[in-house]
């Protein structure tokens, strides 16, 4: 008799090889990703699955990142919120995808609609409270994170006559992501600057009294940051104010005489250099021009401004410089026609970035109003840790 027949056994199928990219270590991954043409890329990259949005977000490569690609513009700092850059700028898919991921009217902070943004960096915003009395907090819009500060003891701070603005100071250090520094820098006897400095590794505020040659009657530009300083434009003089975060000193540097009663701002040029960007705007003509010349030394140990170029402006406006920062320039424009009569309901004020090395214009926005901004920039939400 035949016997039964047997069930035959279950195949269980070998499980699939795993694609070679993902057999890759995660050095070659970053290698890889850092050469990819756009951050746009890179950030689809981190979305498409969980091996590659490790090596992408792993501090060490977001700071070789940073290295590589400048930080996108993703908006204005305004009165109480964010304004997203709109097209056709070529930032604009990224503050779209801020907007979307962060709360960019700080309504997360306690006291919500009582804080002014002041300056950002880093990802990381400065509000102060409206009544500009001195107390300060720092937020990060996307993680919805915030640290109230300490007032400054004395609170000098809140002394609006002979304040410098309050800003956060870049940091280089390996904590740069979750570290911060915030400097007020005040002149509370006549002639004399104090500058506080406010480390998070700390929480405390400590001051630095500095004799920096200033007279009492001397005003400030705001202030622009290029190789480790922060620079301000002495109103009316030959000079800028210099202030080396690092070593908390003061210094000055002199510039061409047929600059000195013209708007001009320090910039990066770039192997340590710094180069100068000086606004022309002609009434008579009603054009506007910028002007780049670098710091140079020669063999003797001599420095000079060489001119580089000079790059016309558009002719519907007269400009002024609101902001510099991570490469970028920004201009308010001012309607020629302004001065002619027109109302000032009908007029746009238009806000432009100039990227330093190509010096290329792009118009960032239209606003009603002619209001205090400065830059926000960061990378896309996908590149993002909490900075705080």
């Amino acid at each position: 008799m035949a016997s039964p027949e047997q069930p035959s056994a279950k195949r269980i199928a070998a499980p699939a090889p795993l694609p070679p990219l993902l057999r890759l270590n995660n050095d070659l991954l970053a290698e890889i990703f850092l050469r990819l043409p756009a951050l746009a890329d890179i950030g689809r990259a981190a979305t498409a699955c969980a091996a590659f949005r490790r090596v992408i977000t792993d501090r060490t490569f977001l700071r070789r990142l940073r290295s590589v690609h400048p930080s996108p513009i993703l908006g204005l700092l305004l009165f109480s919120s964010i304004h997203p850059v709109e097209p056709p700028h070529s930032d604009a898919p990224f503050a779209r995808a801020l907007q979307r991921a962060a709360d960019t009217s700080f309504t997360f902070v306690p006291s919500a609609g009582r804080w002014i943004p002041v300056d950002a960096r880093d990802g990381r915003v400065l509000l102060e409270r409206e009544s500009m009395s001195g107390d300060f907090a720092v937020c990060d819009p996307l993680s919805r994170r915030y640290l109230f500060l300490p007032q400054i003891p004395g609170r000098p701070a809140a002394q609006r006559r002979g304040r410098l603005e309050p800003f956060l100071v870049p940091t280089s250090d390996e904590y740069a992501e979750t570290s911060f520094k915030v400097v007020c820098v005040v002149e509370c006897k006549p002639g004399q600057l104090v500058a506080f400095v406010f480390s998070s590794a700390t929480e405390q505020w400590e001051s630095l009294i500095v004799d920096a040659g200033v007279q009492p009657s001397f005003k400030f530009s705001w202030s622009s940051y290029a190789c480790g300083c922060f620079y301000w434009k002495v109103t009316g003089t030959n000079n800028f104010l210099v202030l080396d975060p690092r070593s908390m000193e003061f210094s000055s540097i002199d510039i061409p005489s047929d600059h000195g009663q013209q708007d001009s701002v320090i910039v990066e040029a770039g192997e340590g250099s710094i180069g100068m960007i000086t606004l022309y705007n002609s009434i008579i003509s009603a054009a506007s021009d910028l002007v780049y010349t670098v710091l140079e030394i020669d063999e003797e140990g001599n420095s000079m401004w060489q001119f580089k170029r000079r790059v016309r402006l558009p002719s519907q406006y007269i400009f002024s410089f609101a902001d510099a920062m991570d490469r970028h320039l920004l201009l308010r424009g001012i309607p020629w026609n302004l001065h002619i009569g027109s109302s000032a309901d009908e007029l746009d004020i238009g806000y432009f970035s100039v990227e330093f090395e190509s010096m290329q214009i792009e118009k960032m926005c239209n606003l009603k109003h002619l209001l205090y901004a400065k830059l926000y920039t960061g990378f896309p939400p996908s590149l993002c840790l909490p900075s705080i």
